[in-house]
């Protein structure tokens, strides 16, 4: 993350969190053309005119930041079901672990076998949360939306909604391992959630320090016996729905926000 960006504490889940994730938003696996544009529009606000990570110019007559990897990716968006405002997104990359991003920016380490289960793998990638959803913070609808603190802070109960989506997308596609590229600070939230990341390799200053962490299926099982509300968030068998399956129409004529903030591994494009 760049430096000088300012993030809120992580949860202490036992006593913090008042977990209604489902009552409040929901996540969209983006299967159609005009959904996959409204993920690249959003990321082009957060990665080439807020952060400056992607190069503006590059993507500037479109206003729409995409790369290599998108070709092989799954998009994923997250909306707010009372304001109806779009509240962030990933995408999952899929291909080889040899051509994963993770593979490009960092050594990791071949001979930590518990880290390299044979089937399908993903990385999670370009994952992002909108300003007025950060700190915890929900706007009711109407309320009038104020400037917030922090403009590097974390919505942990999205993060971890699409977390729940990644998943759920590769429990019912044959994945079974995923991976990271993320600070610190978003590593120790992610374990204190329930989720047991591996590290499996050392950190590398990539627009500031991150480490490579895998996620296994068995990484999950502190999930299902720690906090109730997060437990029963893990038990729904719906984490995402089908962007094709709902009204495309009103949700992209749905009003997106012009300032956007992200965290998670942010590669460079190749």
């Amino acid at each position: 993350m760049a430096e000088g960006v300012a993030f809120c504490a992580a949860p202490n889940i036992s006593t913090e969190w008042d977990m209604i994730f489902d009552d409040r938003y929901e996540v969209f696996l983006a299967d159609t053309p005009e959904s996959k544009t409204l993920h690249y529009q959003l990321r082009y606000q957060v990665y080439c005119e807020e952060t400056g990570w992607e190069r503006r110019r590059q993507f500037l007559q479109e206003k729409l930041e995409r790369d290599g990897f998108d070709e092989n990716s799954h998009h994923f968006l997250v909306r707010d079901r009372v304001s109806l405002d779009w509240v962030g997104g990933m995408r999952l990359v899929e291909r080889p672990f040899e051509g994963l991003p993770i593979s490009k920016f960092c050594q990791v380490d071949r001979e930590n076998q518990g880290c390299f289960e044979q089937g399908r793998c993903v990385e999670v990638s370009r994952l992002f949360v909108l300003p007025d959803f950060r700190c915890g913070r929900r706007l009711k609808s109407g309320e009038a939306k104020e400037p917030v603190a922090g403009r590097g802070s974390y919505h942990y109960e999205v993060i971890l909604g699409l977390i729940r989506a990644a998943r759920g997308f590769g429990l019912n596609n044959g994945i079974n391992s995923w991976y990271f590229l993320v600070e610190p600070a978003l590593a120790r939230a992610i374990k204190g959630m329930g989720i047991d990341l591996h590290r499996c390799g050392p950190g590398v200053q990539h627009k500031g320090l991150r480490h490579p962490y895998y996620v296994g299926v068995n990484c999950f099982e502190r999930v299902f016996s720690g906090v109730d509300e997060i437990r029963s968030m893990f038990l729904m068998e719906d984490t995402y729905k089908h962007y094709s399956r709902i009204d495309a129409v009103k949700y992209l004529d749905a009003e997106v926000k012009p300032s956007s903030i992200c965290f998670g591994n942010e590669e460079a494009s190749a």
